[in-house]
């Protein structure tokens, strides 16, 4: 009987990894066209990985795709557009994490060519997002155990923290802090030195960088309600209609 040797799997490519691998390839190149092969050559991942991180950045039109019907058999090419650019490295910067980096880095790639200057950036909340979940990972617990930690909190609430989709109130920060054993002030700084600067906190000429820290989370905060209350009248209207 004839034994095939297996080759063990990498724990660290997750699923978000891969594609952060992905997406440093393209935006080392962008605007260059790739075919598959080229790609696998690039990030060093199976086909299967490769087909599906593929698939899951052209349905979320990050990445474009054309086939040539040309070649026989037809080939497909893929490609990140200069309008895409920012898109693609704040997906990337959800990603980002210690070893995003080392296994960007074993492919010759790199991960802050590819961010560029990105990291100053970004919104408000991405940038809180990234400090609260690399708080949590440095301290060890995974969103599940953080949220039985926090009784007013689920782990899906963290999720949205992390992934910069929803804003945490000033109270709930404080505690996701006090689980982490990390300053709370400390990480709205962070986020903030590592963010667009906010017009109306800028209006205001406030110079004690604390303050203007917790300015910026309040003002997000209330672009986020605003936001919520728009989006509830255009429903309420559309179903009275």
């Amino acid at each position: 009987m004839k034994i095939t040797e297996r080759t063990p799997k990498d724990e660290r490519l997750s699923w978000t990894r891969k594609g952060g691998i992905v997406l440093v390839a393209f935006l080392e190149r962008v605007a260059v066209e790739h075919n598959v092969a080229r790609l696998t050559e690039l990030v060093h991942l199976s086909d299967v990985d490769l087909l599906n991180q593929l698939r899951r950045f052209t349905k979320a039109c990050v990445v474009g795709r054309r086939t040539d019907v040309d070649v026989v058999p037809a080939e497909d090419h893929f490609w990140l557009s200069a309008e895409r650019v920012d898109r693609a490295r704040a997906l990337l910067q959800q990603a980002d994490d210690a070893d995003l980096r080392e296994l960007v880095a074993e492919r010759g790639l790199d991960i802050d060519r590819a961010l560029g200057d990105f990291s100053t950036q970004q919104p408000y909340p991405v940038a809180l997002g990234k400090a609260l979940r690399d708080a949590r990972i440095a301290s060890g617990p995974s969103q599940a155990e953080v949220a039985e930690k926090v009784p007013t909190l689920s782990n899906v609430e963290l999720s949205q923290f992390e992934n910069g989709h929803a804003l945490p109130t000033l109270i709930t920060l404080a505690e996701l802090a006090h689980v982490y054993k990390v300053d709370a002030a400390d990480l709205i700084v962070q986020a903030v030195c590592h963010s667009k600067p906010d017009k109306q906190v800028l209006a205001l000429r406030v110079a004690e960088p604390t303050f203007r820290a917790v300015l910026t989370h309040k003002f997000a905060e209330r672009r986020v309600r605003e936001l919520n209350r728009t989006k509830s009248a255009t429903a309420r209207r559309s179903g009275a209609s």
